[in-house]
């Protein structure tokens, strides 16, 4: 008897999980997800393998090799299989100033790693596609993602996240483009000489007017649609996310993120902000990748069906067209039930279809959707393809013109005439 009520407390605890899981089998539901899966890739906008394998690694690209295996975290190339991700973002990331123990300063001018780390996690993304390559294909474009997914290949993206890892500069930035990062996000869990960011989940003090963007992150956001990267507003503050959506001239996107009216965490998307996506006047076109962290989900006890609930209820107001998946594996301590590694894929799609969604619209929330706004935003690139690149430097910066760069007596590196110039320079200086 005691068993049985045990059993009893039980099952009751898990109903939400049993129900949705169990009639997805019950319905024949999980064999659609999977089947759909085969036909139509679903990319997963934020992976944060690399930072695993770096995590774990003294020497890091040795350990590439053992992907092909049982690996720990989220993700493996067994488990993507076994999910049938179509393709992943791998996410170019290092953890803010608080994490790292350094201090960039209340102007953000002390030099820290993290563009030499950004940098080496590019790097890792790089070998790891190439050293597995009959899994895994890169990709930037929708055209690529197809091509990979038609060969059986796992298309492979870059993704940034955090515009403290630039070094203040939007030259660094176009470097980036150049390597085939395709998102920025704007901010992490930090400020950064570019934007405000929500941190992670406690109110941080503000650093930029209106608790926003800063003149060289407005910058940025053009930069951004200049050469072909999409804005991403995961981390932000509101007011980051109002006035880059104001201010992009292509679609924006959240790479990972939940619904705010359905849980009450600074991470999600306010509904003000749901407003301002769609084809209305003064509306803009965008897609929202609905994340499966708890602590922006359901808290304790979150299931797939409550991450089903955030993209019907996103859905809902701005449109089934305009959301998609993405998980943030290895980049959580924790996931709901029914996710728990890159194997369950399936549960998710099987769980929207038991809800009513339809084949096509599935495809859109799959990747058609996402697909969508890279080619609005390459679309954008092209047009702009005359513009010159900005000129904008962190308004705080100390260290240019490089007046001290020329160096002096037989270690002198300049022309005379251009010595001269700079001795001017210093002069004028020093008399103010």
């Amino acid at each position: 008897m005691h068993f049985a009520t045990l059993l009893l407390t039980l099952f009751t605890g898990l109903t939400p999980l049993v129900r949705c899981i169990g009639d997805a089998y019950d319905n024949g539901f999980l064999d659609q997800a999977i089947k759909l899966m085969e036909e139509s890739p679903l990319l997963d906008t934020h992976i944060d393998l690399p930072q695993i394998i770096r995590s774990l690694n003294r020497r890091p690209l040795d350990a590439l090799p053992q992907l092909n295996g049982s690996y720990p975290g989220h993700v493996d190339i067994p488990r993507m299989r076994e999910g049938r991700l179509g393709g992943a973002f791998w996410t170019v990331w290092a953890p803010c100033y608080d994490v790292t123990g350094e201090d960039p300063g209340a102007d953000f001018n002390t030099p820290t790693n993290h563009l030499r780390d950004s940098l080496e996690m590019l790097d890792i993304i790089q070998n790891m596609i190439a050293l597995h390559s009959d899994d895994l294909q890169y990709a930037r474009t929708s055209t690529e993602i197809m091509t990979a997914f038609s060969s059986g290949k796992i298309a492979s993206l870059i993704g940034m996240e955090g515009t403290h890892l630039l070094g203040n500069s939007l030259g660094a930035l176009r470097i980036f483009a150049q390597l085939g990062v395709r998102y920025l996000t704007l901010t992490h869990t930090c400020h950064s000489a570019f934007a405000s960011s929500v941190g992670s989940g406690t109110p941080l003090n503000d650093v930029h007017e209106g608790n926003g963007l800063s003149e060289l992150g407005k910058e940025l956001v053009k930069e951004l649609n200049r050469v072909g990267i999409m804005v991403d507003l995961s981390h932000t503050t509101p007011e980051t996310m109002r006035q880059a959506i104001a201010l992009s001239e292509a679609p924006v996107v959240w790479t990972h993120a939940g619904a705010r009216a359905l849980w009450d965490h600074p991470r999600n998307v306010p509904d003000d902000v749901l407003d301002m996506i769609g084809d209305g006047p003064g509306q803009k076109d965008a897609v929202i990748q609905s994340v499966f962290f708890p602590l922006f989900i359901a808290g304790e006890g979150s299931n797939v069906s409550h991450v089903a609930d955030h993209i019907e209820y996103i859905a809902n107001k701005i449109g089934r067209n305009r959301v998609g998946i993405a998980s943030d594996y290895d980049g959580m301590y924790a996931t709901v039930e029914g996710l728990e590694d890159a194997s369950k894929y399936p549960n998710l799609v099987a769980e929207l279809l038991s809800r009513g969604w339809t084949t096509e619209e599935m495809r859109g929330v799959l990747g058609g959707n996402l697909m969508r706004i890279m080619d609005k935003v390459d679309e954008v690139s092209e047009s702009l393809k005359e513009r010159l690149p900005s000129s904008a430097i962190w308004e705080k910066r100390k260290d240019l013109p490089s007046t001290n760069w020329g160096g002096g007596g037989p270690q002198m590196y300049w022309p005379p005439d251009v010595k001269d110039t700079v001795d001017k320079m210093q002069i004028r200086h020093d008399e103010l």
